[in-house]
């Protein structure tokens, strides 16, 4: 099932005006500054207008304050794309095209709506970033590139051992993990949606902001930014009864921690299966536009080049 098709499946917990029902999370990693309150409460018109230049942390108060302007309970249209123009999209290197970022938070938010695991796979330079929404928990999970194309060449898949018996590659492990929150003063989907937007934002090129993401060295850097070279096309989605029947089989193979082995199934599926609309040859494993480190290995040559 696609991202579009995600969108589009019926769900108790929302509704077709953009409002959130039922579904209340638990989670909540803030609590939204609210900026200076207007005299008088402001029209759609006027913070359509506000938005234009209004700073990037006052985007989701305004997203609260815009609540008396629901009809009810959905936002007007010209004031909702003015919302949606406030979202940058990231740019994706192979398809030269851009990933829009407004739909892949819309999709988050629907999938925990629906209670279905949503997988879906980013791959940089020298990282492949699996997002996972499972179990009420949105998660980037940052895998060394580079190790996971010397997996898929020594042994054609992430896993060790044989059918009968499983064994995790011990080499394969995230390098980092970022869990994504919602705020317990969010209600309505479009204010869910704001807040994991700020989690996929990008620079002035249209790179990912990935500050959460190590460098080389172990450190971190406020303002990291990387390209994101290919992405699959597809998503890996599992309802409650599916998933059910996965862990089943595997616990008749594998004596380990279910979930992780679960997680490591969906990224090999996203990263070695063909990628729709390109020749049935292609894998991200191996035709990624660039292969692992080449983006890195670019940007020295030109500093070392700008030196000379």
């Amino acid at each position: 099932m696609s991202t579009a098709l995600l969108l589009a499946a019926d769900s108790s917990d929302s509704s077709e005006d953009g409002s959130y029902v039922a579904h209340e999370e638990s989670e909540s990693d803030d609590e939204i500054e609210e900026p200076a309150a207007p005299e008088r409460p402001r029209s759609a018109a006027e913070l359509i207008a506000a938005l234009e230049d209004a700073p990037d942390e006052e985007i989701r108060a305004m997203m609260r304050e815009a609540r008396p302007l629901r009809s009810p309970p959905a936002l007007p249209q010209d004031l909702l794309a003015a919302f949606k123009r406030r979202t940058s999209d990231l740019r994706v290197l192979r398809v030269g095209a851009a990933l829009n970022v407004w739909i892949l938070c819309d999709a988050i938010v629907t999938a925990r709506a629906l209670e279905v695991t949503v997988f879906d796979l980013f791959v940089l330079d020298e990282h492949v970033v699996l997002l996972s929404v499972r179990a009420a928990t949105v998660t980037l999970y940052a895998y060394d590139r580079h190790v996971l194309e010397s997996a898929m060449e020594q042994h054609g898949r992430l896993t060790l051992g044989t059918a009968e018996r499983v064994e995790l590659n011990p080499a394969i492990v995230p390098v980092a993990e970022e869990t994504l929150f919602t705020s317990t003063q969010d209600f309505f989907i479009e204010e869910k949606i704001l807040s994991y937007v700020r989690y996929f934002e990008s620079d002035e090129d249209g790179c990912w902001q990935v500050p959460w993401l190590p460098l080389a060295d172990g450190s971190y850097r406020y303002d990291r930014a990387e390209q994101i070279v290919s992405t699959p096309g597809r998503n890996v989605i599992r309802d409650e009864g599916e998933e059910a029947e996965q862990f089943l089989a595997m616990a008749n193979v594998f004596s380990g921690d279910l979930s992780v082995l679960y997680r490591l199934k969906a990224l090999e599926e996203l990263y070695t299966y063909p990628v729709p609309g390109t020749p049935p040859s292609f894998r991200l494993h191996t035709n990624a536009v660039s292969p692992p480190g080449a983006l890195r290995r670019g940007r020295n040559w030109a500093r070392r080049k700008q030196l000379v």
